[in-house]
């Protein structure tokens, strides 16, 4: 009697940041910054490169329609853009964020 094999799980199917370029016909610097944007979610290997999962970038290219705004990442700002938020609720509003929103609101 032969005993089945498991089946190994398949492994999805990732992309460069060259070959994301060619697809939207951008250059490569283009798609990193995508990256850096949180427009795209790149997967970050023990290496430090990114490859891009093809079921995302195949939805983002299908029949040209633009994704939906709930069905974007959310954009998570940068460390610089944290830390010179940080520096201006610091120096401006003597480290009180509340204030920022009150000077916000009454703009």
């Amino acid at each position: 009697m032969m005993t089945k094999k498991p089946e190994e799980p398949q492994q999805p199917t990732l992309y460069t940041p060259s070959e994301v370029a060619n697809f939207f016909r951008v250059d490569p610097k283009t798609v990193t910054r995508w990256a850096r944007t949180g427009t795209l979610n790149p997967v970050m290997l023990p290496s430090g490169h990114r490859r891009y999962h093809a079921d995302e970038i195949h939805r983002l290219l299908n029949a040209g329609t633009p994704v939906p705004a709930d069905e974007l990442p959310e954009p998570e700002p940068s460390l610089r853009a944290r830390s010179l938020l940080h520096s201006v609720i610091r120096d401006y509003f003597d480290g009180d964020p509340a204030a920022v929103v009150r000077f916000l609101r009454t703009s």
